[in-house]
C-alpha cells in the first residue's frame, strides 16, 4: 500500500512540473571594436591662400583634418584612423515547458540553382528546462551553427532574480570579428495559460546584431543641361531591383536619341552582364558584360566591355563598345573619371554634389577625340 502511494505521488509530482511554463528572457549584448579609416573632402575653395602662403599642409590629429594650400586652391580632408567601441543589445523571449526543447534559429540562406547545395549562416540556440529548483531553473543550453559543425552544449542554472551568462559568441566578418554576449533570466508559471498568448517581443533587432544588412542600391532620375557650341539637354533615369537587375534609360532633347539597359548582377562582386538598345544614327543592340570593384570605402573602379553590337536595320556587326575609370566617394561629394567609346571616344569627368540624402547637382566635362571639342554639363536630380 505504501509503493502505490510513493508511485502516486510522484506521478502527481511529474504532472505538475509538466504544466509549469517556463519563460526564457535574452539580453544579447553586441561589443564592437573597429578601426574606423576616414577620408573625406570636408571644403573645397577655388581662391588664393587666405594666409598669403601658395604652398602649405597641415594635420590635426584630434580632428582628423588635413589642410592643403596650392596655388589658387585650397583644400580640407577629413582623414586619420582611430578604434572606436560601440555596445547595442536586445532582449527576446521564449517559452516552453519542462524537458521539452525551444529554439531561436537567426539565419541567412543562399541555394544554388546549379547544384541545389543551401549555404548560409546565422546561429541556433536551444534551452531545454530539466527541473525547477528554489531560484534558479536547471536548463541545458545548446549554441550551434546551422550550416557549419560548431556546437556547443552545457547545462546551466539559470537565475529567476538577474541575468545569468550562457555564452559568448564571437563571429568573422569581412572587416574584423563581432562579440555578442549572451545572457537569460527564467521565471515559472505555474498553469498553462487558458487565453490566446501573445507574442510581445521582435527578433528584428537581433537579426540585425548577428546578420549583416545588405546595402539597397538606391534609384536615379536626373537632367542634364549639356553645351559643347550648341545647348541640348538629357534626362537619366537608373532603376534597380530587389532581384539585382538595374535599368539604365537616356533621352536626349530635343533631337530624341535615346538609349535604354538592362544588367543583372551576377554574384556578390559586381559583375553584372546585360544587354543595351540605343536610337541614334541607328537602331543598335549590344551585349556585353560590366563589373565594379570596391577597392576601400572611398575608391571604386569601373569597367564595361559590351564587344557584340548588332544594328537592327542591316543586321551588320558594329565596333564594340567599352568604358572603364574610377570613382571617389566622400560624404557630400563624388567623383567620377572615365574613358568611354560608345561611336566616339570620350574622356569624361564629373563631380556631384549631395546636398540632402535625397537631392543632388553636378557639374562636369568630355573631350570628345573624334570632334575635337570639350563639352560642359550640370544637372540636378534626386535619389529615391
Amino acid at each position: 500500500m505504501r509503493r502505490i502511494v510513493l508511485i502516486i505521488f510522484f506521478f502527481l509530482v511529474v504532472v505538475a512540473t509538466a504544466t509549469q511554463v517556463v519563460i526564457y528572457q535574452f539580453e544579447l549584448v553586441q561589443l564592437n571594436q573597429e578601426l574606423v579609416t576616414k577620408f573625406n573632402l570636408k571644403e573645397f575653395e577655388a581662391k588664393f591662400p587666405k594666409d598669403g602662403r601658395f604652398f602649405s599642409f597641415s594635420y590635426l590629429p584630434k580632428e582628423m583634418e588635413l589642410n592643403i594650400a596650392l596655388p589658387l586652391i585650397q583644400m580640407s580632408f577629413e582623414v586619420g584612423e582611430r578604434t572606436t567601441k560601440s555596445r547595442s543589445s536586445t532582449r527576446p523571449w521564449l517559452s516552453t515547458i519542462v524537458n521539452r526543447k525551444a529554439a531561436i534559429a537567426i539565419a541567412s540562406e543562399e541555394l544554388s540553382l546549379l547544384t541545389g547545395v543551401r549555404t548560409g549562416k546565422g546561429l541556433k540556440l536551444e534551452l531545454t528546462p530539466m527541473r525547477i529548483l528554489d531560484e534558479t531553473v536547471l536548463t541545458k543550453i545548446s549554441i550551434s551553427d546551422p550550416y557549419g559543425p560548431t556546437r556547443f552544449e552545457n547545462e546551466l542554472e539559470i537565475s529567476m532574480d538577474d541575468f545569468s551568462l550562457i555564452g559568448l559568441v564571437t563571429l568573422k566578418k569581412d572587416d574584423g570579428f563581432q562579440h555578442v554576449a549572451l545572457y537569460a533570466k527564467a521565471s515559472v508559471a505555474s498553469a498553462l495559460p487558458q487565453e490566446n498568448v501573445y507574442s510581445s517581443a521582435s527578433l528584428d533587432q537581433m537579426a540585425k546584431i548577428f546578420l549583416e544588412e545588405v546595402e539597397r542600391e538606391p534609384g536615379e532620375v536626373y537632367g542634364v543641361l549639356i553645351y559643347d557650341g550648341n545647348f541640348q539637354g538629357r534626362v537619366d533615369l537608373v532603376l534597380w531591383t530587389d532581384a539585382g537587375i538595374v535599368l539604365n534609360a537616356s533621352v536626349s532633347i530635343p533631337s530624341m536619341n535615346f538609349s535604354a539597359g538592362l544588367e543583372k548582377l551576377v554574384g556578390g562582386e559586381g559583375l553584372r552582364v546585360g544587354a543595351k538598345i540605343s536610337y541614334g544614327q541607328e537602331f543598335c543592340l549590344a551585349l556585353g558584360f560590366s563589373d565594379v570593384s570596391k577597392l576601400t570605402n572611398f575608391l571604386s573602379l569601373f569597367a564595361s566591355l559590351y564587344p557584340i553590337k548588332i544594328s537592327l536595320q542591316d543586321a551588320t556587326f558594329k565596333s564594340l563598345e567599352w568604358s572603364f575609370g574610377m570613382v571617389l566617394s566622400f560624404d557630400e561629394v563624388t567623383i567620377r573619371l572615365g574613358i568611354f567609346n560608345d561611336s566616339a571616344m570620350v574622356i569624361s569627368g564629373d563631380v556631384k554634389f549631395n546636398f540632402t540624402k535625397n537631392f543632388f547637382a553636378s557639374v562636369g566635362m568630355a573631350y570628345n577625340f573624334s570632334t575635337n571639342r570639350p563639352c560642359f554639363r550640370v544637372g540636378f536630380g534626386v535619389n529615391f
